[in-house]
């Protein structure tokens, strides 16, 4: 059993960073928008950059007339999926050969240059729909994990108030003895019981400090006892003399968790201070302990 240089590393750092202000600037997908939705969405928004195409073409001509159209193909399996990709690239196919394919107002690919541009043009939207469908898949997983994130962030926080609460209605803190990692955590309650300041650095040895002399030996037997029959549940009541100097009595209960080969791994458990109750039930001898030890 490593009982030397604890740290007070456990449990580890629980804080994420936080990237959920990134969110704002992505849009707002719904896995389960209706089916009109999707799809009207991806005819009119590839007809309305056909009509600004052709907008454009009545003043400045460049020739390439599909260009701007991978716009509404990208938007639609951004926000739809690839079905409503693949519906924009037959839209803007079918409308650009009337309206932007010279000559313009009339059905059919007048050339082979024509015909090898629409080609290009088709296969490259199906292309661009398979990456907008990628896209959007990874928007919506992004936002499911955030919003598991924030949840459990959440539980989190009102786990640890729950805790706080009970600590103080009990007088006690938690405690927990990582033995595989070679670490100790202390809680906010258990500092306060030993009257120790919130970031005191928690270790064995300086829970071995606290034992109260006439008690000390007696409980390191009762452990290493515990440790060597390989029991599992440890109930012990002992003084401890706190950082201030004052004399409590603790009623201190855990858990012995051990790994495949028998030795100890974890130990969990809580104190409470139960000064009181000890004064209450016989108050003489406790007075005379306190005169011999000037406490």
């Amino acid at each position: 059993m490593r009982r030397d240089g604890l740290e007070s590393s456990w449990p580890p750092d629980r804080t994420m960073p936080d990237f959920s202000w990134i969110q704002r600037f992505l849009p707002k997908i719904d896995a389960r928008q209706r089916v009109a939705w999707r799809y009207g969405g991806a005819v009119l928004i590839s007809l309305a950059f056909i009509a600004l195409r052709w907008l454009i073409g009545r003043v400045i001509d460049d020739g390439v007339p599909f260009a701007v159209l991978f716009i509404p193909i990208a938007l639609s399996s951004f926000y739809g999926g690839f079905g409503p990709g693949l519906l924009s690239v037959l839209t803007t196919i079918a409308f650009a050969d009337y309206f932007l394919v010279p000559p313009i107002y009339t059905l059919g690919l007048p050339d082979t240059k024509a015909v090898i541009y629409t080609l290009f043009f088709s296969i490259s939207g199906l292309v661009v729909a398979a990456l907008g469908e990628i896209g959007r898949n990874a928007v919506l997983q992004a936002s499911n994990e955030a919003t598991i994130r924030r949840a459990a962030q959440q539980e989190l926080v009102a786990n640890e108030e729950r805790l706080r609460i009970a600590e103080q209605v009990i007088s006690g803190g938690v405690w927990d003895w990582d033995l595989a990692h070679n670490s100790v955590y202390w809680s906010d309650g258990y500092q306060r019981l030993c009257d120790n300041p919130l970031d005191q650095k928690a270790s064995y040895e300086e829970w071995v400090e606290t034992l109260h002399p006439d008690d000390r030996e007696r409980i390191l037997e009762q452990l290493d006892e515990l440790f060597n029959q390989k029991l599992h549940n440890w109930s012990m009541e002992y003084r401890i003399r706190t950082a201030t100097g004052r004399t409590r009595w603790i009623d201190s209960r855990g858990q012995v968790f051990y790994d495949a080969l028998g030795k100890p791994r974890r130990m969990v458990g809580i104190n409470v201070d139960i000064t009181s109750r000890r004064f209450a039930a016989d108050p003489v001898p406790e007075l005379q302990a306190q005169a011999r030890t000037g406490s």
